[in-house]
């Protein structure tokens, strides 16, 4: 009896043959060394618009390619490890820009584009996973209690924003030292949420040892698509080097990006608080939107909620408690008080994503909504003036 050839992994020649053919957006690589050009050259005039937009266009083919390597890796593990995955590379964007704002002691740019990354992940990635995996599939199928799971953390990363924001503005006018007391008390939460709530921590231990069954059984019929596609198209040794390579460049490009905003918001009428909430997140989660939407367009709605949601639940729960730790150790007022109406926007994000996947079933309809929340809270903010904080840096 014939028996079935075994399927070897691709040659590097036909690695990177598949790197090169991914997508015709490889031909946006081009912006890369221009952009760097860009940024080493004597100051023109209006070069931080050119900058600016260089940059964003060099992130969008490194981002898919980033999503290409990181499905091509997903393919040799489980949906719930590919996806936790691609949520801690799509925190690095995050990451640069924090790394800035507190170098220059700029609260309002670390807070704003963190919490404009969770909108963007809750809203802008899962919403057009929705939408796109609804045009192929009649309904998107995926299991509850991992779901559910998500959620939930989802939620504590919420509370762990909402409380402290809440105690600043009902409490203040009741303390002395309203600031230090506001400090006191976003470090000690951050302290905890470190040791008890952290993401990397709880989630691998629930995952992979004590609820591993919850994640790793087989998926929903009809979810996973087993079509030619799905096989690999590069070794794992290209598709680590790809992740890495893509990775350095879009660090770099992105800290371009990101030091071209104030010279956009001297030459026009653009906020710099609707540019860090809005479109530096959407660029910085470039790699989360392009690998989601891809994957839920090939079924694997699995990976496309993992993404999107993970990559919330380490920002909030790992990213921002870390940074505020980080912030005290470099005499920084960095803290868990952010913006009234922009919580008040995360938490009704959170309550809208909750409802759109607590059955386990979504559909195109879903996704619309949930771009629809998005549409509506970046016109909200277009013309939202720049915070004021109560801390002042040494």
């Amino acid at each position: 009896m014939h028996q079935p050839a075994l399927n070897l992994p691709p040659s590097y020649r036909a690695s990177l043959r598949a790197l090169v053919t991914y997508s015709k957006i490889n031909i946006l690589l081009v912006f890369i060394p221009l952009s760097f050009a860009l940024h080493y050259t004597v100051d023109l005039h209006h070069q931080e618009v050119a900058l600016f937009v260089f940059s964003a266009l060099s992130i969008i083919p490194l981002a898919g390619l980033l999503g290409f390597a990181t499905e091509q890796i997903s393919h040799k593990t489980s949906d719930a490890v590919g996806g936790l995955v691609n949520a801690s590379m799509g925190n690095v964007v995050e990451l640069i820009v924090a790394a800035i704002g507190l170098r220059d002691c700029d609260i309002a740019l670390v807070q704003s584009t963190l919490l404009g990354g969770l909108l963007s992940n809750l809203l802008l990635v899962l919403g057009m996973s929705f939408v796109v995996g609804g045009f192929r599939f009649h309904h998107q199928r995926f299991r509850i209690a991992p779901a559910n799971v998500n959620s939930t953390l989802m939620t504590v990363a919420v509370v762990s924003i909402l409380v402290p924001t809440a105690f600043s503005n009902y409490v203040d006018s009741r303390l002395r030292n309203d600031a230090d007391s506001i400090l006191w008390t976003s470090r000690a939460a951050s302290i905890v949420l470190v040791l008890t709530d952290s993401h990397i921590v709880l989630q691998v231990v629930f995952q992979f040892f004590s609820h591993k069954d919850i994640f790793f059984e087989d998926e929903p019929t009809g979810s996973r698509c087993q079509c030619a596609a799905m096989r690999d198209k590069t070794n794992t040794a290209v598709a680590l080097a790809t992740l890495t390579i893509c990775t350095v460049l879009a660090y770099f490009s992105a800290e371009h990006l990101v030091e071209s905003l104030d010279g956009i918001t001297k030459e026009s009428n653009v906020s710099k608080e609707w540019l860090t909430l809005i479109v530096v997140p959407i660029v910085s989660n470039a790699a989360e939107h392009v690998t989601a939407v891809v994957v839920a367009a090939k079924g694997r709605f699995e990976l496309a909620l993992t993404i999107a949601i993970g990559s919330c639940v380490q920002i909030a729960l790992f990213v921002i408690p870390v940074l505020v730790l980080v912030a005290w150790g470099l005499d920084k007022p960095l803290s868990l008080v952010f913006d009234p109406l922009e919580t008040l926007c995360l938490f009704l994000s959170v309550l809208v994503v909750k409802f759109a996947v607590e059955d386990g079933r979504s559909h195109w309809l879903n996704g619309a909504v949930l771009l629809a929340v998005y549409v509506l809270i970046a016109i909200s903010f277009w013309g939202y003036p720049e915070q004021t904080s109560v801390f002042v840096c040494p």
